[in-house]
């Protein structure tokens, strides 16, 4: 039986955003391709993405250790990596250029630069998220 996640992405796909202008991929998610809770929240970005402009990458994956050589190895596995414009953002970071990238986020990087309540709030979003991650023991 397929995830939630995916049905509902292959009906998005097929009733709605066929017809969404595509860009080009100008984002690479990194995240933990043998965690359950991280594979449903690829999921469900790949759902929010119907521009397609990020590109996933298991950390099994040999590419992720080209793609994440600037980020320390203790730190690869600790949280999901989101690469753009040759940066890698993590945790909460990660959070707002994930939304960012997202239709209709465009704005929220640069409101986050000068709000720091939406900083807290992100690291604490992620915090939660990361909470259910250990909590199933998803963790490695």
């Amino acid at each position: 039986r397929p995830a939630a996640a995916s049905v509902l992405s292959r009906t998005c796909d097929r009733l709605i955003f066929r017809c969404a202008e595509r860009v080009p991929v100008d984002s690479i998610l990194v995240y933990d391709g043998d965690c359950r809770v991280c594979r449903l929240a690829k999921d469900l970005l790949k759902v929010l993405d119907w521009r397609r402009r990020i590109r996933s990458v298991p950390l099994q994956d040999p590419e992720s250790a080209r793609l994440l050589a600037a980020v320390p190895e203790e730190r690869r596995w600790t949280s999901f990596h989101l690469l753009r414009n040759g940066r890698a953002a993590s945790r909460g970071e990660g959070v707002i250029q994930i939304l960012g990238v997202l239709p209709f986020g465009g704005g929220i990087p640069r409101l986050a630069a000068e709000t720091p309540l939406l900083r807290t709030m992100s690291e604490r979003l992620y915090a939660v998220f990361h909470g259910v991650r250990d909590a199933l023991r998803c963790a490695t």
